[in-house]
């Protein structure tokens, strides 16, 4: 009985100890919509949040906002006006910002030229910008900051993705390795790719 009533008591600490670090950052997502600023935690963390009902843009603006040296992002497509001007914010900052995006969905879909201005907004910021048309889809979602933080998962980098989708979204914070993969498996992608 009293081992049984000891790992109870664990299993709360440990409950309470998650739901305080999840608000904790929550509340610094929150505070970076205002503020246009972020920090990168020291340590190893995972985070992770949701759209439409969740914080799934704000925490992948937040991984923009934290970044200090680069942002190495694949995109399936992208359109959202708040994520386009935070990139295009750092590369003015001096941080080396890197998009890759889908040809088909990006550029040859693009009809009225909506996406195509976004991203010459983002080129015109100092960003490299470019489009690969070597697959059926590059249906990758994915950004790695400052080759050390990725952040990943299916939100896409929408309106609908931010606001009406049901997405995910994951920052794993100081996973070197799985940076490295990600920087690898981005580098993989630049390197066939076309400038828009």
């Amino acid at each position: 009985m009293k081992v049984r009533f000891t790992f109870a008591c664990i299993l709360a600490a440990l409950a309470c100890r998650t739901a305080m670090a999840s608000a904790s950052w929550a509340e610094l997502v929150e505070q970076s919509v205002q503020t246009h600023s972020a920090t990168a935690p020291t340590g190893r963390e995972n985070w992770h949040a949701f759209s439409p009902d969740g914080i799934g843009m704000p925490m992948v603006m937040y991984g923009v906002y934290s970044a200090r040296q680069s942002i190495h992002m694949l995109a399936y497509v992208l359109t959202y006006r708040p994520l386009l001007q935070a990139l295009a914010q750092r590369a003015r900052d001096g941080v080396a910002v890197s998009v890759v995006v889908d040809y088909k969905e990006n550029i040859a879909n693009d009809r009225d030229g909506y996406i195509r201005r976004g991203l010459a907004y983002l080129a015109k910021s100092g960003a490299t910008v470019c489009a690969n048309d070597q697959f059926k889809m590059l249906h990758d979602k994915t950004i790695i900051l400052d080759g050390r933080h990725v952040q990943t998962g299916s939100i896409n980098y929408t309106q609908a993705g931010a606001q009406t989708n049901s997405e995910d979204a994951v920052i794993e914070w100081n996973d070197l390795a799985g940076a490295a993969a990600f920087e690898q498996h981005f580098q993989s992608r630049l390197a066939t790719c076309r400038p828009i």
